[in-house]
């Protein structure tokens, strides 16, 4: 993994710099897939749409910012060496995002509910002591399942993926009656099999093909 400049970027409400690494090769290795559709890259971070200003917490559109500069990490920090660094949103940080005018349309509502969804699994996905799911786990997944397309594979693949995770185990399986393309095919073997015994959680998604 090779990181380029740091970007410098003006975010649009408050006018704020904030900073952020960019990439410039990296990698799959290690890669891990999950039922939820997430997948974690060590060498090949997700470039988050949305982000935070650790400075009051301001919710910001990747791509609603103008860049004001670039710095190279290898050398001396110079004007902008106090401009701190953005973060990943938390489930705090989603919340206020769903309850706010942070999003205009359908997509980006979409991609909050997907990124709340991992966002609660990760400390299951994780394996951390004492790991629980939020109270508004459900409320956020039932309200994600209403903007899936069913006639769309992957939109219904996630469906059922939100039923089992739901309890809901016959609503996933039926929704896994359906011509999916082959590279789906695991993915529908695996969701039966969870499904039939019963299990809610975030499994992954082994190469056990």
């Amino acid at each position: 993994m090779i990181y380029g400049d740091n970007k410098i970027l003006k975010i649009p409400f408050s006018g704020k710099l904030v900073k952020i690494e960019t990439l410039i090769s990296g990698n799959t290795c290690g890669a891990r897939h999950w039922s939820d559709g997430k997948a974690e890259y060590p060498m090949f971070p997700e470039r988050l749409w949305l982000r935070v200003h650790p400075d009051g917490r301001e919710l910001f559109w990747l791509d609603e910012c103008e860049t004001i500069a670039r710095e190279n990490p290898a050398k001396k920090p110079g004007k902008h060496a106090n401009v701190p660094f953005s973060e990943t949103p938390n489930l705090d940080d989603y919340r206020r995002a769903l309850e706010s005018a942070i999003f205009g349309n359908e997509e980006e509502e979409r991609y909050i509910r997907t990124h709340f969804w991992w966002t609660a699994n990760d400390p299951v996905r994780h394996h951390q002591p004492d790991a629980q799911l939020p109270g508004d786990f459900r409320e956020n997944l039932m309200k994600l399942q209403t903007m899936l397309n069913p006639a769309e594979p992957n939109d219904r693949i996630t469906a059922s993926e939100i039923a089992r995770e739901l309890g809901d185990f016959d609503a996933a399986i039926r929704l896994l009656d359906f011509p999916f393309p082959r590279k789906l095919s695991y993915y529908v073997r695996k969701f039966k099999e969870w499904s039939g015994e019963k299990d809610t959680s975030v499994r992954e998604m082994r190469d056990d093909r």
